[in-house]
């Protein structure tokens, strides 16, 4: 069975979200990192799921230190919100890409798991809460929330959402490294770093 997911996966990645016709970084708020990157990372992720805040938490930093501040990989956020049982997170996301208006999608994307960092459970929340979050990470308060009660959004995170659902996606986080490996749940950071490592040999092989 997991063969013929990863099959489906490496299948239609490249014809539904090549990251290679993704905007530069400076152009689309979803990407953090060198445009010229020789890795990409796409995280197909929720902003209610426990296991992708225990990614933010436990293994992100160590990404964004070791590899992205230094150029050698970009990553992606992609909305994947499961809302049979994170009812909040279409919201969450459209509240992010609020943010991505003002120029501060990833410092709202950091605030937001970490005003759920209270446990293992699904954090509960509503526009209120993300309202107030926007306030504290220094949002103009009234474009965000005419954003945000306007559904400005909603389209774009259905749009990532059908990306990966077409891209057999069955659970948040998933992960997609350079259109060839697929990293799914739970993992720890020495996981990220075996298959970004064989990525960059392969590209610096590539480029002899």
């Amino acid at each position: 069975m997991m063969t013929v997911f990863l099959a489906a996966v490496f299948t239609a990645v490249a014809a539904v979200l090549p990251a290679q016709e993704r905007p530069p970084a400076n152009a689309d708020p979803h990407v953090l990192g060198d445009v010229h990157a020789k890795v990409t990372i796409v995280e197909f992720g929720d902003y209610q799921c426990p296991v992708c805040r225990a990614f933010w938490k436990e293994v992100e930093p160590r990404l964004r230190k070791e590899y992205v501040d230094t150029g050698k990989v970009r990553l992606i956020f992609a909305d994947f919100p499961v809302i049979q049982i994170h009812p909040e997170a279409v919201l969450a996301a459209m509240a992010v890409d609020c943010a991505g208006d003002q120029n501060k999608y990833w410092q709202y994307h950091d605030k937001l798991f970490h005003e759920q960092d209270w446990g293992d459970e699904v954090f509960r929340f509503g526009a209120r809460d993300l309202k107030r979050w926007a306030r504290d990470v220094g949002l103009e308060t009234k474009a965000f929330n005419d954003c945000l009660d306007s559904g400005r959004h909603k389209d774009d995170v259905a749009r990532d959402k059908n990306a990966g659902d077409k891209l057999n996606i069955r659970g948040t986080p998933t992960f997609l490294i350079n259109n060839r490996r697929v990293i799914a749940g739970a993992q720890p950071y020495t996981t990220f770093k075996r298959a970004i490592d064989e990525e960059l040999k392969i590209a610096a092989e590539s480029s002899r």
